[in-house]
């Protein structure tokens, strides 16, 4: 019976993602620009791109598939919500990336964004989209919360240019900057709050952060960025922290206050996620070869770190991980 549940569920999924991706990331590119326009702001092209993507495939592989636990997709409400919010994500990590504003002043950005310095354009912009989402969202006390400890995890992650930095920081900083991020975008849908739902929200971001660091081995390497992923001694030790993520966050789906069938659909659709983080840590056993310890990667060639995704292997891969993700 699970083989065929999987089977239907995911190819409904991939046919949908297959043919509404691309169209939603470029009615999110329109509407950039159209925000652009209203705040008389600029925004990167790159970062344009960016965010048209990541709204895009938050949109159709996460959000749809929990309004899914009430027989809908999101809604135009809540697409523009997710859309402001990946707009906001990338003007934060220009500004900070830049140097534009200082700690202090990001503190007081987000504390009192009618305040905001009128003349920097990016910083009209942020504050601009801030409060438009606070005016969007229906537990106001419990998003500005949220709010505050992404910025502290943000804020913690400077620690992680520090080659002394230890395990337990590098992970504390890992979980809260993935969970706190997609926990922030549960309040952009109409869903019961419960902490159950938190909890799932919560620790798929910590998922999906530990997903990215374990594909950005090479390119947080070359920004001297130390990650769970690329400090490990061994291929073993790395897979253990990564399967406790995902089981937690199993955990957390099994103990929503929903039916068990459609917590199963639930957990089919979101398999995909972790499997691509299972699919990283392939390539780590094949870069340890049988040995105890894994190589200093920083001697790696780029092309040992980089997953292909268009090769046709690492996609059946893919799909065996998210299978048995989800069956188990």
């Amino acid at each position: 019976m699970y083989p065929l549940k999987y089977l239907y569920y995911n190819t409904c999924l991939v046919i949908k993602a297959l043919s509404s991706l691309k169209k939603t990331e470029k009615k999110g590119i329109q509407f950039i620009h159209l925000i652009e326009a209203k705040y008389n702001g600029k925004i990167d092209k790159a970062a344009i791109n960016k965010a048209a993507k990541f709204q895009s495939i938050q949109q159709h592989l996460i959000n749809d598939q929990f309004t899914g636990l009430y027989g809908r997709t999101t809604n135009e409400y809540e697409q523009v919500s997710n859309r402001l919010y990946f707009i906001m994500s990338g003007l934060y990590d220009d500004i900070v990336d830049q140097k534009l504003l200082s700690e202090s002043e990001l503190d007081l950005l987000f504390e009192y964004p009618e305040n905001a310095n009128q003349a920097n354009s990016k910083e009209r912009l942020l504050a601009s989209i801030h409060l438009k989402l606070l005016y969007r969202v229906n537990e106001i006390d419990k998003y500005k919360e949220v709010l505050k400890k992404i910025h502290q995890a943000q804020k913690d992650s400077i620690k992680q240019f520090d080659e002394s930095i230890s395990l337990e920081d590098i992970l504390s900083i890992t979980k809260r900057k993935g969970g706190f991020s997609l926990l922030m975008c549960r309040h952009y849908l109409n869903l019961n709050s419960s902490k159950h739902m938190d909890d799932c929200w919560f620790n798929l971001g910590g998922v999906i952060q530990m997903t990215n660091d374990l594909f950005d081995i090479y390119k947080d390497l070359q920004d001297g960025i130390y990650t769970f992923a690329n400090t490990a001694k061994s291929y073993e030790s790395v897979k253990v922290l990564f399967d406790q993520q995902v089981e937690i966050f199993k955990y957390t789906v099994k103990s929503l206050d929903y039916i068990a069938s459609k917590k199963q659909k639930l957990l089919i659709q979101l398999s995909i996620i972790p499997a691509f983080g299972y699919l990283a840590l392939e390539n780590l056993r094949i870069i340890q070869n049988g040995k105890s310890t894994l190589p200093d990667l920083k001697l790696l060639d780029r092309k040992k770190l980089i997953i292909d995704m268009e090769n046709p292997a690492n996609i059946v891969k893919l799909l065996k991980h998210s299978y048995l993700i989800a069956r188990n």
